[in-house]
């Protein structure tokens, strides 16, 4: 494989922002951004393209890129935030009689809106509904990858011998909660409450089924099903583990973890990564994060390194600085509970930037476009409806190619517990997307 480019980028400074926002495009396009503040050196190197986002003395080929003050440490003002729209795209950010593209991708990955906010649901989430995106209509597109494709147009404008950005392939990526891995087996005094319940609602054959049914027919023990899917596709799904302590009614799981359940998670861990799903109160107790996690350690006999926090529960920077001092290199909480579509602007992981800090961290974030949940419940969506958002989706990343993730329960193929037709919605959509290059 050739070296990536290399583009020189004259700027007036450092600061960490930028140099983070030009990390990130870079790697959407495969090139690599030099950052140079001495118009001399910049000017001497043998590089394959150059931008400057000063004014230079001299009449040199170079592109003209925009810089606003936000990326020198400064706020995002109302004004700073107002949308432009061209055609799909949109710009934000004005200045110079142009836009700052770099503070435009900063602005989407750092989640600066997030920071202090008090527009919160019930369990103490940013929605979608509160976004930028989606208050101007963006959320179901990959900005960032836009964004940085358009910074790399501009630039074989001017210098032609550049070669063209070589997306990655796209790839399909399945990923679940394992919540509940039995709705039957292994509840204890919960599963005779909801069995009573079941019975005193009219749900007869569930409330009998319940005490009846063997666990291998267990409506929720669908991991014989999703891994025979995968094999026949050739996907490579995650998987990540409710392993709480049972002491809160959210986290829905068995406590101790039933051996029939720990021979699960170690046999799948040996073909494919497994992550924690931390607890309901991880967001408020971190401590809770490190015991789990090592809970799911015990188990693999691996370091957990993966997480995707329950009811997608977290607060920046707080659960983030959490989970990197437990261990956690990879998260994967990094989308909507109300809504579809990219919450960072990106498909592409990418290192989260620690905003109080002003740094980059180690910590890589995995986005995922949509979950099971947010079709059938939040957005009321059918099962055919729902497939092609799905698809939409897909196809508006298909240019710029990379993971594209999805979030999916193991409960949601029970046709006793309203998930009828979702089963076989979901084998087509995985061949649909498997099969597509």
């Amino acid at each position: 494989m050739p070296p990536a480019p290399e583009i020189a980028v004259l700027a007036p400074h450092r600061h960490p922002r930028l140099r983070y926002a030009l990390a990130e495009a870079g790697r959407s396009v495969g090139w690599r951004f030099r950052l140079v503040t001495e118009e001399d050196k910049w000017l001497s190197l043998d590089v394959s393209g150059k931008a400057s986002l000063q004014e230079i003395s001299g009449d040199f080929i170079y592109t003209k890129w925009f810089l606003h003050p936000f990326l020198a440490g400064g706020d995002a003002g109302a004004k700073d935030l107002e949308v432009s729209e061209e055609g799909e795209m949109s710009y934000f950010f004005a200045v110079g009689g142009g836009y700052d593209l770099l503070a435009c991708i900063f602005y989407v990955l750092s989640r600066y809106e997030e920071y202090g906010t008090t527009e919160v649901d019930e369990h103490g989430r940013f929605t979608a509904a509160g976004s930028h995106a989606w208050r101007n209509d963006y959320l179901h597109l990959p900005v960032v990858r836009m964004w940085a494709l358009e910074l790399a147009t501009r630039l074989r404008g001017d210098f032609p011998d550049l070669p063209a950005p070589q997306p990655p392939a796209f790839t399909f990526r399945p990923t679940y909660d394992i919540d509940l891995l039995w709705a039957w087996q292994h509840r204890g005094l919960r599963g005779i409450a909801a069995g009573l319940r079941d019975a005193l609602t009219g749900e007869f054959g569930r409330a009998v089924s319940r005490f009846t049914t063997s666990p291998a027919e267990d409506p929720y023990l669908t991991l014989p099903f999703l891994e025979s899917l995968h094999q026949r596709e050739r996907l490579k799904p995650l998987y990540f583990w409710l392993l709480a302590d049972g002491k809160d009614p959210r986290d829905t799981n068995p406590y101790p973890i039933p051996p029939g359940q720990t021979s699960w998670i170690s046999r799948l861990a040996e073909q494919h990564p497994s992550g924690i799903h931390p607890s309901y109160h991880t967001m408020d107790r971190p401590a809770l994060i490190r015991e789990e996690a090592k809970r799911l350690s015990t188990i693999t006999g691996r370091e957990t390194a993966h997480s995707r926090q329950h009811w997608l529960r977290f607060r920046l920077p707080e659960t983030y600085r959490d989970l990197r001092q437990a261990g956690i290199t990879h998260e994967y909480s990094m989308g909507y509970a109300d809504a579809v579509g990219w919450r960072a602007g990106t498909n592409q992981p990418f290192h989260w930037y620690d905003l109080e800090q002003e740094a980059a961290t180690g910590l890589l974030v995995h986005p995922f476009a949509a979950m099971d949940v947010t079709l059938k419940n939040y957005l009321a969506l059918d099962t055919e409806p729902a497939k092609q958002l799905i698809l939409t989706l897909a196809n508006a990343i298909r240019p710029y190619g990379g993971d594209f993730a999805l979030l999916w329960h193991n409960s949601s193929f029970a046709e006793a517990y309203g998930w009828a037709g979702w089963r076989e919605m979901y084998e087509e959509l995985a061949r649909e997307l498997a099969g597509k290059d």
